[in-house]
């Protein structure tokens, strides 16, 4: 969709000053507490016995840190801001013990191409300063994203005994796998500067959505809510952009 040409329509610059303000920040994350308290998902504990030592992790505590975190450096690769991606790089690691102790036995080998990935976006930020039409590589990521997602979750629920004559949960697998696809693919277009990858994070934070329903995470739950109506401002606001030069920000 070519949205320069309606760049100076009073709407799109309402939209593009909403994507930059610094409120919606504080909203995104104003949601995901007043959400994830009112459920009582701040109480939610995993019993854990490392070294054969009984001990309960605030489990629900520190999803919801995450996810505050997750916020507010999403918010900040919406805004142009590079910072954002650095903290979504280490935060990566927040993220994959949370889905791991929920029950995605696939985190502990998805993760870290996620936290690859991000780094490479930051990387490729400081270097790269054009936004991009669609090309080849674009649908290239896409494809390598899935590939890399759908290998790497069978081997995970596989519990990485291929050979194991052992079922998998397929309803499960295909929940996971389908979404991690699809933010592989779509940080590898963020870090190429696509203002398209917009609509890949907006297919991604649906698939999240219903699988954070299903795993019980009702922080991420509500970050993906937020997560919909930023991905369709992020996108708006990239599109409209009147020039094509990337400028990153401090915002």
């Amino acid at each position: 969709m070519d949205l320069i040409k309606y760049s100076k329509h009073p709407l799109i610059k309402a939209i593009r000053s909403i994507t930059n303000s610094k409120y919606l920040d504080v909203i995104g994350v104003i949601v995901v507490l007043a959400g994830a308290i009112s459920l009582g998902y701040h109480k939610t504990t995993v019993d854990l016995h490392p070294y054969h030592i009984p001990y309960v992790l605030p489990l629900g505590i520190f999803s919801i840190i995450n996810t505050c975190i997750s916020i507010l450096s999403t918010r900040m690769v919406t805004k142009k801001n590079n910072l954002g991606n650095l903290v979504t790089t280490f935060n990566t690691v927040l993220s994959g013990a949370v889905d791991f102790l929920l029950g995605n036995i696939a985190a502990i080998i998805t993760y870290p191409v996620s936290f690859l990935a991000n780094y490479f976006c930051y990387r490729s930020w400081k270097i790269s300063k054009v936004l991009r039409e669609i090309d080849w590589i674009f649908y290239r990521n896409i494809a390598l994203g899935f590939i890399v997602s759908f290998l790497l979750n069978y081997i995970g629920f596989k519990k990485f005994n291929l050979f194991s004559n052992e079922s998998i949960d397929l309803l499960k697998y295909v929940i996971v796998a389908i979404p991690a696809g699809i933010t592989f693919g779509a940080t590898f277009n963020t870090a190429r500067l696509y203002p398209d990858s917009w609509l890949m994070w907006q297919s991604y934070n649906l698939f999240k959505l219903v699988q954070n329903i299903l795993f019980k995470n009702y922080a991420n739950m509500f970050k993906y809510i937020f997560y919909l109506f930023n991905s369709i401002i992020g996108y708006i606001t990239w599109k409209s952009e009147e020039s094509k030069e990337f400028k990153l920000t401090n915002k």
